[in-house]
């Protein structure tokens, strides 16, 4: 057997470290030097604007997460708003579950009665022009607003006009941008529940802070946002990034740094859980601000309300017809005069389907006013094609510009119909005098003592026949704090139900 001398080991055991070596700098060169097609690499840390977020990668060459890179770039973007404002008299602010942003500059912890007050809140800037969108809440009245940019400049700016249904306000700066300083704005129709979303604002007077969540919900609506000066038209984005106190008017952006919604209101008592206007709609408002300073919205004049399976029922639709149901029309308006009555289904509006009542009164104020519609609308078991000519919103509300409501549905949680009507006829009431009780509203004075069937026909000594008797009566009891006496017909007994407001 032959043996290798020490002379061949010593060889063997050179080649065999070097190439080893070798292979170790190849490894690191892979390592560092070339990248695989699904990896996104900064390549200028810390260059990013408002005019180039779409390239701010997941995670850049240094690690860094993208909330840095979109907290640097929207930065020049965001402002800080202070309005000031005198009121008439000393004031007693109410403040309700659901709260704007700053409410006076002050938490509700610490806020006074002052007739001197000064408002804050953030915005942001949308063109070269310098317009800035913000809440209407954050500068309505305002004699004198100031607007402190990121660079810590302030310049004076003055109100190109506001609408108090959507709480959107323009407001335009004394002073040109540039364009780094102009923000990006997203699609709000195309952000899903679950997506990054990251607030910026001036909470408290604490400028420029971001926050991070995710986006909770979509098409939030019906909340008691602002009591009665509150917004009537509601699509909120529902998101548990902090937002607080002085971030109404601030942007909700998605993780490219695209603004997808304008920070507009908090629940109080709750954790995690602000709204923001959606982009998308906030965008048609600015555009008819921009032209001619204010919102203009067409007015069909019926009071709405959803489908339910018991109105289903008493109607005999199918389940698969979608649509709202007209609870009433208002008098003198175009659903009058188009001949509109209650208790009809409206399924369509010009060819687009009608599924709830937040769409629709949505989709009624994109139209200008006397703009002509069709609305196929189902009428005593098959369906009607009627064309209406809409009316101006702004001449059927009244001075709060709070949305009208039908009296009749609102006191006591008793919704109401004609006996007359297509459900009075469905229950077989049709020559009874009196007002049929389709529903009561949970958790309200009526809840559990009047049921869907029932006719009142006797309310506090007043004889009621039909729909403008009731309506006198709320008209003369709506301040009564002792029980109410009400008569009523059930399964063919008038019975006596007294109801406490």
């Amino acid at each position: 057997m032959k043996t290798l001398g020490s002379g061949s080991i010593l060889k063997r055991t050179l080649i065999t470290f070097g190439f080893a070596g070798i292979c170790i700098a190849i490894g690191f060169m892979l390592a560092t030097g070339w990248e695989t097609p699904t990896r996104a690499v900064a390549q200028n840390p810390g260059s990013y604007s408002a005019a180039n977020v779409d390239k701010i990668p997941l995670i850049d060459e240094d690690g860094a997460s993208p909330f840095v890179h979109v907290a640097e770039a929207v930065k020049p973007v965001v402002v800080n708003i202070t309005a000031e404002k005198v009121l008439e008299g000393r004031q007693n602010i109410p403040f309700d579950i659901f709260d704007w942003g700053p409410f006076f500059g002050q938490p509700p912890d610490k806020r006074m009665e002052t007739p001197h007050v000064t408002q804050g809140g953030s915005g942001i800037i949308i063109d070269l022009e310098g317009h800035i969108l913000t809440n209407n809440h954050v500068v309505e009245d305002a004699e004198e607003i100031t607007v402190k940019l990121a660079d810590k400049s302030e310049y004076s700016a003055k109100i190109i006009g506001t609408d108090k249904e959507t709480d959107i306000a323009l407001i335009k700066l004394d002073h040109k941008v540039s364009p780094e300083m102009v923000a990006k704005l997203g699609d709000s129709d195309k952000i899903r529940t679950g997506e990054w979303a990251i607030a910026v604002g001036n909470p408290f007077g604490l400028d420029w802070t971001v926050t991070v969540g995710v986006i909770s919900a979509r098409g939030r609506s019906n909340l008691a946002i602002g009591g009665a000066s509150g917004p009537s038209y509601q699509d909120f984005i529902q998101t548990d990034a902090s937002i607080n106190f002085g971030n109404s008017g601030g942007p909700l952006l998605n993780i490219r740094g695209e603004v997808i919604g304008i920070n507009t209101a908090i629940n109080a008592s709750a954790q995690g859980i602000g709204f923001a206007i959606p982009i998308n709609l906030a965008a048609k408002v600015v555009d008819q601000l921009k032209e001619s300073g204010e919102v203009r919205r067409g007015y069909l004049g019926i009071f709405p309300s959803e489908l339910d399976e018991i109105k289903r029922e008493a109607l005999g639709i199918d389940e698969d017809i979608k649509g709202i149901f007209v609870d009433g029309v208002q008098e003198n308006t175009p659903a009058d005069e188009g001949g509109l009555r209650g208790g009809e289904v409206i399924l369509d509006v010009d060819g687009t389907p009608v599924e709830d009542v937040t769409g629709f009164r949505f989709l009624i104020a994109d139209y200008p006013p006397n703009s002509k519609v069709k609305m196929k609308v189902w009428r005593e078991g098959k369906s009607k094609v009627i064309t209406f000519t809409l009316a101006e919103r702004k001449e059927f509300v009244n001075k709060t510009n709070a949305p009208l409501m039908k009296s009749e549905q609102l006191w006591l949680g008793i919704e109401v119909a004609p006996t007359d009507g297509v459900l009075g006829r469905r229950f077989g009431l049709e020559d009874v005098k009196g007002v049929l009780v389709v529903k009561t509203v949970p958790e309200t004075p009526a809840s559990g003592l009047l049921e869907a069937g029932d006719v009142i026909v006797e309310v506090g000594g007043m004889v009621i026949e039909n729909m403008d008797d009731y309506s006198s009566a709320i008209e003369k009891l709506k301040d009564r704090e002792k029980a109410i006496p009400f008569w009523i017909y059930r399964n063919g007994l008038r019975t006596f139900v007294p109801i406490r407001p």
